[in-house]
């Protein structure tokens, strides 16, 4: 017999490949759940295939993370803060076994997380743990299903995008260049001239320096971008060094500037200002969105769009279209009640 009833249930007592080949026992709640399992066995027995349980994935988070780091993490440019990062979240999960961790383990970590930081935190932590597992099965080393992949980010509000006024621009170059050392000054102008990140901009070489342009390397994207550059400006820089970086890092001189001036910024927008005040004056003055995309090296035209309000005639249709402008051209008496008001 080979389904049979005991005290946990139905037994299934099995050898698929007939006598002296492997024996299969697996107990079932009901008899029907036997005898699927029972025809299951059968079939892959005729068709030549043998049956063995899947085994027990019993790898944590943290050994995903490793793997997934050993085969793809390493080579990103944030390849080391992306780890750091994510064996921290490992650790406040209490590094479960993967293959146990839920979407419902995930929101009640969220929960007590944002008792501690902003929305935005969390949504970069979400971010980067549902990429190791999308990255391990993309690489076929996790078979498992992504437990984050129908988890949703928090919704948060649009990040206040400071820019400097003309003013402020000239305070802040003639209180640059007053310095002696002028590295900082001519980092800053470049930024302003050219909408650089100032990484992009402080690790400048002379050998990137073209007769009216600039070629940005090891930049975000991992793209070179080339910017039309006044040869001014060009001339002031190649007069510093023929060859080699032209700069040393000056990202604390420009901190002080800043504070020394009285400037108020968010956080987290100390130099990347710059590049926030180049975007926002291209457009005042009548830049073209695409092109800005060019300039900046976005991958995507949203990320750009951030600046189209700038434009002097965004959404300028508002004041022609609506309904009130219209109420004086065609002469209604905006004090005369509908026929559904009644009286």
């Amino acid at each position: 017999m080979t389904i049979r009833k005991v005290k946990t249930g139905w037994q299934v007592d099995i050898q698929p490949g007939g006598r002296g080949s492997r024996r299969i026992r697996k107990t079932f709640k009901t008899q029907a759940e036997a005898k699927r399992f029972e025809r299951h066995v059968q079939g892959k027995a005729s068709a030549g295939h043998d049956y063995a349980p899947p085994k027990r994935d019993t790898r944590t988070l943290r050994d995903l993370v490793d793997l997934w780091h050993a085969h793809h993490g390493h080579t990103l440019k944030s390849g080391p803060d992306r780890l750091r990062s994510l064996r921290n979240l490992c650790a406040a999960l209490d590094n479960p076994q993967a293959d146990a961790f839920t979407a419902q383990d995930w929101a009640e970590y969220r929960t007590r997380r944002l008792q501690e930081v902003k929305p935005s935190s969390v949504n970069h932590e979400h971010a980067y743990l549902k990429a190791v597992f999308s990255e391990l099965q993309r690489l076929d080393l996790w078979q498992g299903p992504n437990p984050l992949a129908n988890v949703r980010k928090i919704r948060t509000d649009e990040t206040e995008m400071a820019f400097l006024t003309l003013d402020q621009v000239r305070l802040l170059l003639a209180h640059l260049k007053a310095k002696p050392n002028r590295d900082c000054y001519f980092i800053t102008l470049l930024c302003l001239s050219t909408g650089a990140r100032w990484s992009e901009a402080q690790t400048l070489r002379a050998e990137q320096l073209g007769k009216y342009r600039v070629t940005f390397v090891a930049t975000k994207s991992g793209k070179t971008r080339t910017v039309p550059l006044d040869a001014r400006l060009v001339g002031q820089l190649r007069h510093r060094r023929p060859l080699g970086r032209l700069f040393v890092n000056a990202y604390k001189a420009f901190q002080t500037a800043i504070q020394d001036l009285g400037f108020q910024l968010p956080r987290g927008q100390l130099t990347h200002v710059l590049r926030h005040t180049f975007a926002s004056h291209f457009m005042m003055n009548g830049g073209n969105i695409l092109v800005l995309q060019r300039i900046l090296g976005h991958q995507s035209i949203t990320m750009t769009m951030r600046y189209a309000h700038f434009a002097p005639d965004h959404l300028e249709e508002a004041v022609k279209l609506n309904p009130v402008a219209h109420l004086g051209r065609h002469n209604v008496d905006t004090h005369k009640k509908t026929a559904s008001e009644g009286g």
